[in-house]
C-alpha cells in the first residue's frame, strides 16, 4: 500500500490475551502424568493417555508441532530431562566442523 495510512493508529490497537493454557500452572495430578514438553511452544503434555501411545500423527494442540518435537520433561525440576544426546551432537559437529576448516586452511596455505 502506497502512502499514509491514517486508518489504524497501531499503538491504541486493543491487547490480544494469551490462549488460555499458555503460561498456566500444573496441578498436582497432572504433574503425576506430566511426562513430555513441547521444545517450541513449552506445552506440558499430562494426558490421562501415555505419550508413547499416543496416535503418531499427533500434534501439540498450541503451536500444531509434531510428535518427534517433544522431549522428556521432569515435573520435578520443571525442565526437560536428560538432554545429554543434544549436547554430544553439538560437540561433535563443532569438533568436525574445525577439524574441516583447518584442512582447509592448510591446503589454502600450502599452494
Amino acid at each position: 500500500m502506497r502512502g499514509e495510512n491514517n486508518d489504524y493508529n497501531v499503538k491504541r490497537l486493543p491487547k490480544k490475551t494469551a490462549p488460555a493454557r499458555f503460561g498456566r500452572k500444573l496441578t498436582a495430578s497432572q504433574k503425576e502424568r506430566a511426562t513430555h514438553i513441547c521444545v517450541d511452544c513449552g506445552y506440558i503434555y499430562s494426558d490421562a493417555t501415555p505419550f508413547n501411545e499416543t496416535d503418531p500423527d499427533y500434534r501439540c494442540p498450541q503451536c500444531k508441532a509434531p510428535k518427534k518435537r517433544f522431549a522428556k520433561y521432569n515435573a520435578e525440576t520443571g525442565k526437560q530431562a536428560g538432554g545429554t544426546e543434544g549436547d554430544l551432537a553439538t560437540l561433535l559437529t563443532v569438533t568436525v566442523g574445525l577439524a574441516g576448516v583447518g584442512v582447509l586452511a592448510y591446503l589454502g596455505l600450502s599452494l
